[in-house]
């Protein structure tokens, strides 16, 4: 999944993605693996849905609001350095 870019497709429903999501009972954040809530308790709370294009197929990835504001506040680069050492720290 190395070659994936957020989609510039049209937009996603992200209530109606996180309602259909959250019936699975399964679910968590791409980047921090935080679990999804229940509907409600995700749609409140700020979890957001994104389509991203591959070569070959589309992915939906769900990203937590924790993840959203980390990366919004450090930018892309930023928080993808700081994800990389707290998975490094908790694995090396």
């Amino acid at each position: 999944m190395d070659n994936l870019v957020e989609s510039r497709s049209p937009s996603l429903n992200v209530t109606e993605a996180l309602r259909a999501i959250c019936s699975t009972g399964e679910g968590c954040c791409w980047y921090c693996d935080h679990q999804l809530p229940e509907a409600e308790q995700a749609i409140g709370s700020g979890w957001d849905v994104k389509r991203l294009d591959g070569e070959r197929v589309a992915s939906i990835i769900l990203v937590c609001p924790e993840c959203q504001r980390e990366r919004t506040e450090l930018g892309e680069e930023g928080f993808l350095r700081n994800l990389s050492m707290r998975v490094c720290n908790s694995t090396c």
